[in-house]
């Protein structure tokens, strides 16, 4: 079997970086696949880990799915995937850095937080994002028609809320860190409107998401299942306590500085910024969460 997708499912920040193909991927020995592997084992006994961090829609297309890139290929009898993608493909790196973080983005410096939030909005609402998703979808049904096995399956993996948009201790904290006062970028605050703002980008995440795994699950009833683990963070989100709290075992995701092996790895891999402020966990225990939703999946 094979996982599939961007950093959320190469895992970065979670336990030790495994070693990488081609530099950049940024794969790591606590993401859901590899725990689901080691349940799994040891049938199916080949484990095919091709998730890459920064990839989105096309780059999954022209690589993850390309026989010259797989490594180890497919093997004679596939029998499920996992996949993660979307989030690359309508903008988070901006939305995180301009809105969250105060980051200037080097290739666009005049834009701006609001400019940000527009243009992913305007992504994930476009027919494309679903297009593109099914497109992804139709592709890895077809390679496991190829080698012939009735049961194949994929289940792609949504994306959770980052905020509790209800507390009002956010309203006044800002996760810009202290060195980036130098770069003049005013301070952008967690205020409930705009907790509540990127919490609505996540949900038309999902639900473009959701839509695509329906829509290519017509002609393949039973074969594509969109998993959705949001309302497990609930408790475990950003501003559900006093923030900035960096190492509250309790927050599922982590802020910049949390994680000092994710951003050494960040260092080394510019320009996969925005796999470091993007809101992913440096628990194991929610990743472990998403890899038992997908176990308790396929085991259905």
């Amino acid at each position: 079997w094979t996982g599939m997708g961007d950093s959320y499912a190469a895992g970065l920040g979670a336990g030790d970086m495994i070693q990488r193909f081609d530099g950049t991927c940024l794969r790591h020995d606590g993401a859901y696949p590899v725990l689901l592997n080691s349940h799994l084992q040891p049938h199916p006994s080949r484990f095919n880990f091709v998730a890459c961090s920064g990839d989105n829609f096309p780059t999954i297309l022209q690589k993850q799915l390309n026989p010259s890139y797989l490594r180890p290929p497919w093997g004679d009898r596939p029998e499920f995937v996992t996949l993660s993608m979307g989030g690359n493909d309508i903008g988070f790196k901006e939305l995180v850095t301009l809105c969250v973080y105060s980051i200037p983005n080097p290739m666009s410096p005049l834009m701006e937080c609001e400019d940000a939030i527009a243009r992913s909005q305007r992504l994930v609402n476009s027919p494309d994002f679903v297009n593109d998703a099914i497109r992804i979808i139709i592709t890895i049904l077809r390679k496991g028609a190829e080698r012939r096995i009735p049961n194949f399956k994929i289940y792609v993996t949504g994306f959770a809320q980052f905020f509790n948009e209800r507390t009002t201790q956010c309203n006044n904290v800002s996760f810009r860190p202290d060195w980036l006062k130098l770069m003049l970028k005013p301070k952008q605050y967690l205020t409930i409107d705009r907790r509540r703002t990127l919490n609505k980008l996540a949900r038309d995440l999902n639900a473009g998401l959701r839509e695509a795994v329906m829509r290519a699950s017509f002609g393949a009833p039973n074969r594509v299942f969109f998993i959705d683990y949001d309302r497990a963070f609930d408790g475990h989100r950003f501003c559900d306590r006093v923030e900035p709290n960096p190492n509250d075992a309790a927050t599922w995701f982590f802020t910049y500085g949390a994680n000092q092996a994710a951003i050494g790895d960040f260092l080394d891999s510019i320009p996969q910024i925005h796999d470091v402020f993007s809101g992913h966990s440096n628990k194991t225990i929610s990743y472990d969460t998403l890899f038992r939703l997908v176990l308790n999946a396929t085991a259905d």
